[in-house]
């Protein structure tokens, strides 16, 4: 379902954007088209005009309501260019006087015989065309120049035509949409479904490897999975990101690979070991470096396992850092590490209880371990161990942490 509503929002986004790009593409179109559908409407006009006197030969003497028409302003001018008629409405003068104050206009032909201008008046969304053109009436031969408005009907006509192709184009979009979603969700289930095979097949090969350490170190696989159990929910407390998370959930497992690389003799030793011991002890830490190294999957585990050693004060293991230096992701697994050991009997020990395992790790808060996430592991943490405590078994814990991963899959 979160997959799906992923899908959902990147396709919403995506046929918004792809809508405004097609729109604009659409406007700009569409306005150079008004301008030949102008022209159009225009010539008409001007043709229907020459035609109504032609067979007069002379337009003088003809009165032309202008009410009826398109047309503004209409002059004629005979071969010598002495004007032989003029017409106008009443308020022309109006007019043009707002036309010489607009800058936005194209020329769409201009010479010494012919012109076209069109004008848009923003301010009353009006088109109009300044002509100038050769005008033949049998013997008669001169010029015409006039001024057209476009109606608001054929405005009307024209908008209504842009918008009905913009609504296409964007019903377009959405059906084209809404038809990749159910191929891009079957195909984002089938990589899904892959990546969460791959995953499983990575987490067991670790639960194996981190079992077959456990056991080498007289310890079992159960401790790997209280420890990862809860590393995920100090992760989730501390908002940690899902990357940070995956290297957290494979460094909690593999945290002491490099047990393997060390001395049978120091590592199932039943006392104290010696201090030389120790520092045979601490080389496990590098030895966990190299062995996880090899591969690319498990290069987001290093800060766990290079680190998980080292102290607040800095007095951990050989990498000489403090505080937030310390990488976040080892700074909260150390602390889980530590209290898993603490609530659980080994052969030398005892399980504590609860408080008197929060109590040890504030008493070592700010000298071993970060106090924030100290603060935020007690606070949080109680439920999850009232319920792992009880469980013996590796089967419950693994279907425990098989239930967390899920998220880390979608």
């Amino acid at each position: 379902m979160v997959v799906h509503k992923k899908i959902i929002k990147h396709l919403f986004f995506t046929s918004v954007l792809v809508g405004i790009l097609v729109s604009i593409i659409t406007l700009l179109i569409a306005f150079e088209n008004i301008e030949d559908e102008i022209l159009v409407l225009a010539k008409d006009e001007v043709k229907h005009f020459v035609q109504k006197y032609e067979t007069s030969y002379s337009i003088v003497g003809h009165e032309v309501d202008l009410s009826q028409s398109n047309f503004l302003d209409i002059k004629i001018f005979d071969k010598t260019h002495k004007l032989i008629y003029s017409t106008s409405v009443d308020h022309i003068q109006e007019i043009q006087k707002e036309l010489k104050n607009i800058d936005h206009y194209l020329i769409i032909k201009r010479d010494d015989k012919f012109q076209e201008r069109i004008i848009h008046n923003h301010i009353r969304n009006r088109f109009y065309l300044q002509f100038k053109a050769p005008l033949i009436l049998g013997e008669f031969q001169g010029s015409i120049e006039g001024l057209y408005q476009v109606s608001d009907k054929n405005m009307w006509t024209i908008y209504s035509n842009i918008a009905y192709s913009l609504s296409q184009l964007l019903i377009t979009v959405l059906i084209t949409t809404l038809l990749l979603y159910p191929t891009i969700v079957y195909i984002n289930r089938s990589y899904i479904q892959q990546s969460k095979d791959l995953l499983q097949a990575n987490l067991e090969i670790m639960s194996v490897l981190g079992g077959a350490i456990a056991k080498r170190d007289n310890e079992t696989n159960i401790h790997n999975y209280r420890v990862t159990l809860y590393a995920i929910a100090l992760g989730e407390a501390v908002k940690l990101s899902r990357k940070k998370m995956m290297g957290l959930i494979k460094g909690a497992f593999l945290h002491d690979v490099g047990k393997i690389g060390i001395n049978d003799s120091i590592l199932l030793k039943p006392g104290k070991l010696s201090a030389g011991e120790f520092e045979e002890m601490k080389y496990h830490v590098e030895f966990g470096i190299d062995i996880i190294s090899k591969s690319r999957w498990l290069d987001d585990a290093k800060d766990v396992v290079a680190y998980h050693h080292e102290k607040w004060d800095g007095t951990g293991y050989k990498a000489n850092i403090s505080a937030e230096q310390i990488p976040l992701v080892a700074r909260v697994f150390m602390i889980c590490d530590v209290f898993d050991a603490l609530t659980s009997k080994r052969p030398y020990k005892e399980a504590m209880n609860f408080e008197a395992s929060a109590h040890i790790l504030k008493e070592k808060s700010g000298t071993h371990f970060d106090p924030r996430l100290v603060e935020i592991f007690c606070g949080v943490i109680k439920p999850l161990y009232t319920e792992v405590s009880r469980l013996e078994d590796e089967e419950h814990l693994h279907k425990m942490l098989d239930d967390k991963l899920h998220y880390f899959t979608l």
